[in-house]
């Protein structure tokens, strides 16, 4: 197998601020009683605020070939290769930010190669290794310079270079297909280690509210995957399973200036084996649905996510943000062949979690005279409470 690709894509981005005012609930309005209120905001020296109006052009051309052998009886091997060549401009329309102005251009060549054993029927066994690159995207060239961090991800002041990502992935497993009780059930677990090199991550400005993406040397993403699914003419099953060990693979400072833990120049200290924020190292989810009649199916599925560090805590050196469980219902009953009536509940125990979670300096926050105290550095997005959701679908 051989061949090429050609994507393209164009992109415009505007944005200004306005001046608001903060209400006591925590609102934020436009107050007519307050002097230049609703007024677009005009800042020097490439702040972030001053109003942006950008273009950007990304064309990607690719080229690959793969070959696959039949060394032996039940034994194949494959070997390949992708070309990646990326072409990212950046324009700024409106001539106040030159620093936007950039064409970057990002080559790599990625071999892939493996050996796959069949040891019974609906039983497979593999092995390979991989490398595939990433280019940055325009918002990350376009929020690249910690002296002009960015307020994320709505205004964009310079683009500096950021390196490719360079990911080496290696892998072994199983995959079996069996008939179980007039269905299908399908199976795979493997292993996997992925390091890659000038990987980029987001990073938190000394200038509060903003923000910068950066290359860091190296990280790895290694563990297990392992998932079953049945079908069959009534009953549908899936179970999955993931341990992901996602570490930095370096020794440096990293910026992290609203941790609480932070050094006095507003820095974390990473070393080697220090979990990557934001990723957990387990989660799992499960899903039934019954086919009930021909019309009318009802499932359900859950959800297990492990705990994780809060984004900033690169040193992990604060208590984690907790783990979580959800179960969600669904049912839906099928009128015709182009209407679907369907009910959901999500969170169907009402369970209190969060999706997210990093730092802020609540000193600031206290200087703009908020009616409440606030101590706490830690700053959360909260997940749906339990919800309800019913309509109809209708194909055409």
């Amino acid at each position: 197998m051989a061949g090429g690709s050609i994507d393209r894509s164009a992109v415009g981005f505007v944005a200004d601020s306005t001046l608001g005012f903060v209400n006591p609930d925590l609102t934020v309005t436009v107050n007519p009683a307050i002097p230049g209120n609703g007024t677009i905001i005009h800042t020097l020296g490439g702040l972030g605020y001053a109003p942006l109006s950008i273009d950007t052009r990304n064309t990607y051309y690719g080229v690959y070939a793969l070959n696959t052998l039949d060394l032996a009886e039940g034994l194949s091997a494959t070997a390949g290769a992708r070309l990646n060549i990326a072409s990212i401009a950046v324009r700024d329309r409106l001539g106040s930010n030159p620093d936007l102005n950039s064409n970057q251009t990002y080559l790599r060549f990625n071999p892939v190669s493996g050996l796959t054993y069949k040891f019974a029927d609906g039983l497979t066994g593999y092995v390979g290794y991989s490398e595939a690159n990433r280019a940055p995207t325009p918002l990350e060239l376009a929020c690249a310079n910690p002296a002009k961090p960015c307020l994320l991800e709505n205004f964009l002041v310079a683009d500096p270079p950021l390196k490719q990502v360079v990911a080496r992935t290696y892998e072994a497993g199983l995959r079996s297909k069996l008939p179980v009780f007039g269905g299908q059930l399908e199976g795979k677990a493997g292993l996997f280690r992925t390091d890659s090199t000038d990987d980029i991550i987001n990073l938190a400005s000394l200038i509060a509210g903003r923000g910068f993406f950066q290359n860091v040397p190296g990280t790895r993403r290694q563990g297990v995957e392992a998932s079953l699914q049945y079908q069959s003419s009534r009953w549908t099953g899936y179970v999955g399973y993931s341990l992901i060990d996602a570490t930095y693979q370096f020794a440096g400072d990293l910026p992290s200036p609203n941790n609480p833990l932070a050094d006095a120049n507003g820095n974390v200290h990473v070393t080697p084996g220090r979990r990557i924020p934001g990723i957990p190292l387990h989660q799992a989810k499960f899903g039934l649905d019954f086919m009930a009649t021909p019309q009318w199916t009802l499932g359900a599925d859950a959800v297990a996510v492990g705990s994780r560090f809060f984004l900033g805590d690169d040193a992990n050196q604060n208590s984690k943000l907790p783990g979580y469980w959800l179960v969600n219902l669904h049912t839906s009953y099928q009128l015709t062949k182009e209407v679907q009536l369907f009910l959901l509940l999500n969170n169907l125990f009402d369970r209190r979690y969060a999706l997210f979670g990093t730092y802020f300096n609540p000193q600031a926050a206290a200087n703009v005279g908020l009616p409440i105290v606030l101590t706490d550095h830690r700053s959360k997005v909260l997940g749906q409470p339990l919800s309800v959701y019913g309509g109809i679908r209708v194909t055409f």
